[in-house]
């Protein structure tokens, strides 16, 4: 049945990541061009998700040394699934950089 409403959710997700979310903000003066962000974020985006993968990893490791056999199999394969997404983003900077 349809419905017409907005569907707007909003995902916090404060954790920490190991590393620090500071940027340098001394050239401020002239935005950014849409390529640019698009770099920064990207690049911000595989390193992230690189972190991320770590984490994996190491709880999977953790997880079978605790007799989580299928836990670690799980996070193995969100290992997987982060690599793929990892991919998709190089894709996405390869795109950006070769961009006129």
């Amino acid at each position: 049945m349809p419905h017409d409403h907005d569907h707007h959710h909003h995902h916090d997700h404060h954790h920490s990541h190991g590393h620090s979310h500071d940027h340098d903000h001394q050239n401020d003066s002239a935005p950014l061009s849409l390529q640019e962000q698009l770099a920064t974020l990207l690049t911000h985006w595989v390193n992230h998700n690189d972190a991320h993968k770590g984490n994996y990893l190491t709880w999977a490791e953790r997880a079978r040394e605790g007799g989580y056999d299928g836990v670690c199999r799980l996070l193995e394969e969100v290992v997987e699934l982060t690599e793929t997404v990892s991919e998709k983003l190089k894709e996405a900077q390869k795109e950006v950089d070769t961009a006129p």
